[in-house]
């Protein structure tokens, strides 16, 4: 059974995912009421959906969601890539050495997979993860290539996620006050980035600390105050979006597509669209063309047909099972 309040979680999530990308493309970080905007949403709407992806894992599954990732990372890297050929005319080919720009996320879900496989029963699961994720800053190596860096520092949201995640929503639910508790928290939260005033790339979360340009042991530090403050941020979400209802109940059940297919939205019309007028006013126009993309792409039909493709790539590997 389905749960709604995921469900609404997953409708906002997405909706804030799509936005972060306009207003990335369209007005950048360069303005600074659009900065903190973009800051507020990449530290939390990244590290929430995570979470939400840990709540729902399932052990048993394990290999055939490894599977259902790769059917769907495989095609759509390479749609990306065809994509951005037309635009630029050339072609860079890179498979999972450079994971196009939000599909780095399929490669974190097989990735996250495995290590949950292997961990579900350990209960020093989290604290392992945590410790991956601010070791990862100390590698010699890019933590840009294969998405190394976001898939480690983003780790500890999954498996806190599949830990803790039922009884947080549980509890969530059950406050009478939170939707005033979230805003009040989201406000200050808001003003925190102000004041810090770190660079996105914290946020990004794909450099080391010697790429980022900080003493190491500076750079754990910062890394830390990020996991906790993204926690905070997550916990504030997900009150917030309990006071949305059902109305958004369809948005929620089909965020795959969404996920998969704005990327596509978004690069084409922001190659379209030169904005140059005030930037209450091109913020303004990023929500409304989240919210039409939104509302376009969670069509039935497009859920479909993404599942009878992975369904039709999956196909032989069970067939292989079977014998």
């Amino acid at each position: 059974m389905r749960s709604h309040a995921i469900d609404t979680a997953k409708a906002g999530l997405i909706f804030l995912v799509v936005l972060g990308h306009f207003l990335e493309r369209m007005i950048g970080w360069s303005q600074a009421t659009s900065q903190l905007l973009l800051e507020t949403i990449y530290a939390i709407h990244i590290p929430a959906f995570i979470f939400i992806s840990g709540m729902l894992y399932k052990d048993k599954n394990w290999s055939k969601n490894i599977l259902f990732f790769i059917a769907l990372y495989v095609p759509f890297q390479l749609l990306y890539l065809a994509s951005d050929a037309l635009m630029s005319g050339q072609w860079h080919f890179s498979l999972f050495e450079r994971p196009y720009w939000l599909m780095w996320y399929l490669v974190g879900m097989m990735v996250w997979t495995l290590f949950m496989h292997v961990f579900h029963a350990n209960h020093f699961a989290l604290v392992f993860a945590v410790l991956i994720a601010l070791g990862i800053g100390f590698s010699p190596w890019n933590n840009y290539a294969y998405s190394i860096g976001r898939i480690c520092v983003f780790l500890p949201f999954f498996v806190l996620g599949y830990r803790y995640g039922q009884s947080i929503m549980q509890k969530l639910e059950q406050q009478s006050h939170a939707l005033l508790w979230a805003s009040l928290s989201l406000g200050l939260m808001m003003c925190i980035l102000y004041w810090t005033h770190l660079s996105q790339f914290w946020w990004y979360g794909s450099l080391s600390y010697t790429q980022l340009k900080v003493e190491l042991w500076q750079g754990s530090l910062i890394r830390l105050m990020c996991l906790m403050l993204s926690s905070w941020g997550v916990l504030t979400l997900l009150a917030l979006f309990q006071g949305l209802g059902a109305r958004f109940m369809c948005l929620g059940q089909n965020t795959l597509p969404v996920y998969l297919l704005h990327g596509f939205v978004v690069i084409w019309l922001a190659r379209m669209i030169q904005l140059n007028l005030p930037v209450a006013v091109e913020i303004l126009i990023c929500v409304v063309l989240s919210i039409l993309t939104c509302w376009l792409l969670q069509q039935r039909i497009f859920d479909q047909t993404i599942r009878q493709l992975s369904q039709s790539l999956l196909r032989p590997t069970g067939k292989l099972w079977q014998k």
